[in-house]
């Protein structure tokens, strides 16, 4: 009789830091229920790698009622699952002053209150088995406060904070919640940011060359294992030794 392999459920799983997270965890055994709003080649290429044990669901964060009902079914295909893996966000910029109330509720729901929405049902299901790994991409801009970075540094900001007392309250229950704190990542988020404001980022950083979505993956990878069976409420920065 072979073990049932362990589930992950990774949002923003269609590209960037979520489609490497799930391909990372897929490469280690487990079974991957991707939350997405829109499908992407490289994710339906992963899914059909092992079409009986990986799939995709339909996830929007913006909408409360629509959390609900993905939480239901991908929790009706995972059962208790063993690891959440919220990678799904919106990057923006803007200065103070010209910030709309509008667009900072808007990149609030999609980064704070969506997140914890769906953690709420995933973490009720891990209640009932005494055991789980919840783990949050945040960002430096959550810990920085360099300008411009209000909305999307205050969403993460408030997530780090979520993080830990998550991690708190759901500690006696066996389940451990963490977060990871990237500076500038490689890719689409990346390149939205204004370049002189880039530079001067990269610029913080001890280590040479850059931070790719593979390396917050390994790092996921490591605090959804037993090795960081007594790893909680920590925000592991992986920014290549940047000062703040």
């Amino acid at each position: 009789m072979t073990d049932t392999p362990p589930t992950a459920i990774v949002t923003g799983a269609n590209r960037g830091i979520g489609l490497a997270v799930a391909t990372r965890l897929a490469s280690e055994g487990y079974r991957i229920a991707a939350c997405v709003r829109s499908a992407s080649a490289a994710l339906d290429t992963l899914i059909a790698s092992a079409p009986n044990k990986h799939t995709t669901f339909a996830l929007d964060l913006a909408e409360e009622d629509t959390i609900k009902a993905a939480a239901r079914e991908v929790l009706g295909w995972t059962g208790a699952p063993d690891v959440l893996v919220n990678c799904a966000g919106q990057a923006s910029g803007g200065l103070f002053q010209m910030t709309r109330m509008a667009d900072m509720r808007a990149l609030f729901q999609v980064n704070l209150f969506g997140t914890l929405c769906l953690s709420q049902y995933v973490a009720k299901k891990m209640l009932r088995q005494k055991s789980g790994a919840i783990i949050n991409i945040a960002s430096t801009a959550g810990l920085l406060s360099d300008a411009g970075t209000l909305a999307y540094g205050g969403s993460k900001a408030a997530l780090i904070h979520a993080t830990r007392v998550m991690a708190t309250e759901l500690g006696p229950f066996g389940i451990r919640v963490n977060a990871i704190a990237p500076s500038v990542v490689a890719g689409e988020m990346g390149e939205q940011m204004d370049e002189k404001a880039r530079a001067a980022l990269e610029a913080r950083a001890a280590l040479p060359g850059e931070t790719l979505p593979e390396d917050i993956a390994g790092l996921a990878a490591y605090l959804a294992s037993e090795d960081a069976a007594k790893l909680s409420g920590q925000v592991l920065r992986l920014d290549r030794g940047m000062t703040l």
